[in-house]
Parts: C-alpha cells; structure tokens; sequence
C-alpha cells in the first residue's frame, strides 16, 4: 500500500545467520508475529533499527559499524544468538521506495552462527527455523512461509554455497548489493 507522501527511511540492520549440518549450509528464518502492522508473519532475518547507542557501541559515527551493533543487539533481543561484529559481512543495502508509509536504509550481514541454540522472544518472533537456501525459497514460492523480497534476494544469493567457510570467503571478496528504492 503505496501513500503520497515522503516518509524518511529509518537506518536499520539485520544479520543473516548461517551454519553447517551434516547436507551443506542452513539459514536462520524468524517468524514475525503476525499482528506486527510491518511484515507480521513473514520469515525473516534478525533485525531491526539502528538506535542512537548503536553508535555509542561501535565508539564511531560511521552508518556500517553502528549497523553491525544494532544487528548484534536484535539477534540477542530476537533470537538469543551472540554474534561478535567483526566477524559479519556487509553484503547488501536495502531501502524502501518513496511513497510506502514505513522505509528503511537495511544493511544486510552475513554472519556463522554455529553451535548457537535458538530461543525466540516471543513478542515480535513467534518461531525460529534453520535450513537450507534451497528449502527457504521452495517453501516461499510454494506458500509455505512468506519471504519479504530484501529477505528471498539474500537467501537466494547463498544457494550456490555449500558451507558457511566459502559463503562468508566469496561475500568478503565482493561488492555489496546496494538496492536504492
């Protein structure tokens, strides 16, 4: 639902957790409550808005370190996952096209999350699922689970990798996908 006016996009980020099991590389989707007015009940990554301690965390003004902080924070907050920030990769930039009533600048990092048990939060995430980039796209496109576009593009892009060691070697190697609304 498209409106009229300009809305400013909200800095945010989200971390795309990965691991290893015994078939290749897994990815962590969360459900979104379904009553949230934004995505509820589509699967997503952990993520959120970047908050003025964000900065404050990261001991600088630059956008990427803060964006690291406040993807570590909602990844604690979301999903109990402990994820160190110098280990993500940037990979991508999303922002919303004018004219919707909520937008968001989303830097996208990947990041192993091996070894980590899931607990959901409860409020904002009702349901936690790893598997394969694979999988998640199937499901999305046979209706299974909802994939926000930003979300199915970064699944997407780490189906050609079979473990966490060559998806994070290759995304370090490379530009990040900068998507402008």
């Amino acid at each position: 639902m498209k409106s009229e006016k300009n809305t400013t996009a909200h800095p945010a980020a989200t971390v795309i957790p990965v691991r290893n099991n015994g078939r290749g590389l897994e990815v962590l989707l969360l459900k979104r409550n379904p009553d949230l007015a934004f995505h509820g009940g589509a699967w997503v990554f952990p993520g959120g808005r970047i908050d003025p301690g964000d900065y404050t965390q990261a001991g600088t003004a630059d956008i990427i370190d803060a964006a690291r902080m406040a993807a570590v924070r909602e990844a604690r907050e979301e999903a109990s996952l402990e994820i160190a920030p110098e280990t993500m990769i940037w990979i991508s930039r999303w922002t919303t096209p004018r004219g919707f009533p909520k937008r968001f600048e989303a830097w996208f990092f990947l990041a192993d999350a091996a070894g980590q048990a899931v607990q959901v939060d409860g409020g904002e995430i009702h349901a936690a699922r790893w598997m394969s980039p694979d999988q998640a796209i199937r499901d999305h496109e046979q209706g299974r689970l909802r994939l926000p576009l930003p979300t199915y593009v970064s699944v997407e892009m780490l189906i050609p990798y079979r473990d966490v060691r060559s998806a994070l070697r290759a995304f370090s190697e490379r530009q990040p996908l900068i998507c402008d609304g």
